[in-house]
């Protein structure tokens, strides 16, 4: 009889055993695979796909930065223009809800000190040669992980807006449940009359609750991330980035009270799957555990706010320089920039200068102090190269890389006016929209430094002819007596004569050939000398006494001034 014990006993250790190496295995195939995946990736440059949502998410740690002087402002207008949150995905490889938070507010945020962007590069650099140390950092970063439906921001500022839940009724409540279990083994009728109500209430309030401190109690999972996932970095960063190391030990030292029987608030069913889980999620539903400790977290937290911040900052600029330097690592050509002194005039050189997200890009170099007129003819590369020189001087001010052999600038506020629309909701029209896009160009380039660079294309294309020419002309006057280098493109060739005493003229050019038009794309020096509106007429099939009227009436006015019909 003890023999057969004995066998089920030893069958069972072993069906035990086998599942524990089962586990273990799994686990450490799993390690691998991620190591693998994470060593494949560096540098490869593969864009993520982010949902609206998503990125409204990402976006909230960056609206909590507030001007201090050493950064500027994208804003919405000229994030919309160059396709940042396009620009943000292509560069995003980071692998914590962290590192995607603070790499978008660091394009949002493009520094005007150099000090701050030189830590950024030399956190970069480092990752890049130091491929041992960088994926003990990553493996660290990727155990912080993402917060499902939300940033770490997002929950941790909801934070803020919990109200107490008062735990002297939570330990009423539990200590009545365990009398009423003890009372089991004394008077079980009385004790399972007594129990069944208890139970009802537990399970009504818990529901209750648990809908009330959801928002609160996903903050504090964030928190815990960032105080361990502190901790865990504390111990793998080396010695050459010691500030950042001894910055996070320091921060989780700090905020180690919030961790205390934060157990009993953050896990649970709703959060894991293992036995462990489910046990203490009945025992939170019983004894409200949970919710007897919250108040002391929820003072904790708030107490520790300013701290916390201060960690998903530095947690996540670690991550966001791992994902920039595995981007620069991808790119066929880039290059770190050189700032020249902002009180000087503002002047850009930059070298064979490519679009980020364009793969057969055509490359363009230019050297100018004075403001630039651009022409050229539908299609021609013309708002494409505005993009190309806006997010050269953002990427340069944000991760210290651009997609060019050279670089070389002051730092810039950094504005457009290029892809506007009507605001049909507010009940303005084109043209008023654009026009006040216009004015926050004019008045930043009021203050001298650092100076502004302005992208706009089509100016004022919102009214007629005669208007547009005269309010274009000293609009872009008056903005190139600032310390200001605008890029305009536009179509009303009038401008080019008008405005080149301040103005360079620059423009791209097309060439007819075999019935079809085509671009080279390169930037030539003057103004364009022919357009390609009435070659593409012609080429979609228009009558030819439709083109050659239209012809004639060019020519008629470029020789009189007067138009003919």
């Amino acid at each position: 009889m003890y023999g057969s014990y004995a066998a089920v006993l030893i069958t069972a250790l072993i069906i035990v055993a086998a599942f524990a190496v089962m586990i273990i295995s799994r686990k450490r195939a799993e390690k691998r695979e991620f190591i693998r995946n994470v060593k494949d990736s560096w540098g490869r440059g593969k864009p993520r796909l982010f949902l609206a949502q998503e990125m409204e998410s990402i976006r909230e740690y960056s609206d909590t930065q507030s001007p201090n002087g050493s950064f500027c402002v994208i804003d919405d207008t000229t994030a919309g223009d160059v396709d940042l949150d396009r620009v943000f995905a292509s560069v995003c490889g980071a692998l914590s809800s962290p590192g995607e938070e603070v790499l978008y507010s660091w394009l949002r945020h493009p520094v005007t000190d150099g000090n701050e962007l030189a830590e950024r590069i030399r956190m970069e650099d480092y990752f890049a040669a130091h491929e041992e140390e960088r994926m003990g950092i990553l493996m660290s970063l990727a155990r912080i992980g993402h917060m499902k439906g939300g940033s770490f921001c997002h929950y941790i500022r909801q934070i803020r807006y919990a109200e107490p839940v008062g735990r002297n009724r939570f330990i009423a409540l539990g200590l009545l449940t365990a009398a009423a279990f003890v009372l089991l083994f004394f008077w079980p009728l009385a004790a399972i009359l007594m129990l069944i109500p208890i139970l009802i209430a537990d399970f009504r309030v818990h529901m209750s609750m648990k809908k009330m401190t959801e928002a609160p109690i996903r903050g504090f999972q964030a928190v815990i991330r960032l105080i361990r996932g502190a901790e865990d970095l504390a111990s793998v960063l080396p010695d050459a980035l010691s500030a950042e190391k001894e910055r996070l030990a320091e921060l989780a030292a700090k905020c180690a009270e919030v961790r205390r029987g934060s157990t009993l608030v953050t896990s649970g069913g709703s959060v894991g799957t293992g036995i462990d889980d489910a046990i203490l999620e009945y025992l939170k539903m019983l004894f409200h555990i949970d919710y007897i400790r919250f108040d002391s977290m929820l003072e904790s937290a708030l107490k520790h706010e300013q701290e916390i911040m201060e960690l998903l900052g530095l947690i996540g600029g670690i991550d966001a320089a791992c994902a920039a330097a595995s981007w620069k690592e991808a790119q066929k050509t880039c290059v770190r920039p050189v700032f020249r002194d902002a009180s000087g005039k503002a002047e850009l050189k930059v070298e064979g200068l490519i679009h980020p997200l364009l793969t057969e890009a055509v490359p363009n170099s230019l050297e100018t102090g004075r403001s630039v007129l651009l022409t050229g003819s539908n299609a021609s590369g013309k708002s494409t190269f505005l993009k190309s020189i806006a997010l050269s001087a953002i990427l340069a001010q944000s991760i210290g890389a651009v997609t060019a052999s050279s670089y070389e600038a002051p730092f810039f506020r950094i504005f457009s006016s290029m892809a506007l629309s009507d605001n049909l909701a507010g009940g303005e029209s084109y043209f008023i929209v654009e026009i006040r896009s216009l004015k926050r160009i004019c008045d930043a380039a009021e203050t001298a430094f650092p100076p502004v660079l302005a992208l706009v294309d089509e100016i004022l294309r919102g009214t007629n002819t005669i208007e547009r020419i005269a309010a274009s002309s000293q609009v872009l006057t008056e903005l190139g007596r600032k310390n200001a280098l605008i890029f305009a493109a536009t179509h009303d060739m009038e401008l080019s004569y008008l405005l080149e005493d301040s103005y360079r003229n620059l423009h791209f050019q097309e060439s007819a050939k075999d019935g079809d038009v085509q671009f080279d794309y390169l930037l030539k020096e003057g103004r364009a000398e022919s357009g390609n509106a009435l070659k593409l007429l012609a080429m979609n099939g228009y009558p030819e006494r439709v083109t050659e009227r239209a012809g004639e009436a060019v020519r008629h006015f470029e020789k009189t001034g007067e138009w003919i019909l």
